[in-house]
C-alpha cells in the first residue's frame, strides 16, 4: 500500500510542479516578453507555444487532480473528513475546480485567439486579459499549495 501512495504522491506532485511552474513562467516570462517583440514575431511563436502547450496542460491539470483525489482515497481521508486533514483535503478540492474552471473556459480559449491574433495591437490586448486571468490562477493554485503543505505537515 505505501509504494501506492508513493507513486500517487509522486505523480500528483509532479503535475503540480509543471501545471502551476509553467502558469508561472508564462505569466512571469513569456507573456511580459510579448511587449517587446514585433508582431511578425509574435506570430509564429504563440502559434508554436499554443500548439504544442494547449495540447499537454489540460490532461496534466486534470491528472494532477485526479491522482490527488486518488491518493486521498487510498489513503482513507473520505473516513475522515471531520477531521482538520479532511476538512482541508474538501477545501483544497473545492477550490482545485474554479481553477480548472478559469484554465479551460476563459485561460485556454484566450490563447488560442492570441495565437490567431491579427495586429501586434490585438497580440498586446488579450497578453493583457490573459495575464489578468493567470493572476487569478496563480493566487488560486498558492492558497491550494500552501493547504497541500498543510496536509503534508499533519495539519
Amino acid at each position: 500500500m505505501i509504494w501506492v501512495l508513493s507513486v500517487l504522491l509522486y505523480v500528483h506532485i509532479l503535475g503540480a510542479i509543471f501545471w502551476f511552474g509553467s502558469g508561472l513562467m508564462l505569466q512571469i516570462v513569456f507573456i511580459p516578453a510579448l511587449g517587446t517583440m514585433p508582431y511578425e514575431a509574435q506570430h509564429p511563436w504563440l502559434q508554436a507555444l499554443s500548439a504544442n502547450y494547449s495540447r499537454i496542460i489540460g490532461p496534466v491539470g486534470g491528472l494532477t487532480i485526479l491522482f490527488g483525489i486518488l491518493r486521498g482515497a487510498f489513503a482513507g481521508v473520505f473516513g475522515s473528513l471531520n477531521t482538520p486533514y479532511g476538512i482541508t483535503f474538501v477545501i483544497a478540492f473545492v477550490l482545485a475546480i474554479p481553477v480548472i474552471i478559469l484554465g479551460a473556459r476563459f485561460i485556454g480559449p484566450t490563447a488560442q485567439k492570441l495565437a490567431a491574433a491579427g495586429s501586434r495591437d490585438e497580440v498586446l490586448a488579450l497578453a493583457k486579459r490573459i495575464s489578468s486571468y493567470g493572476r487569478i490562477e496563480a493566487g488560486g493554485m498558492a492558497v491550494i499549495l500552501a493547504l497541500m503543505v498543510a496536509m503534508h505537515a499533519g495539519y
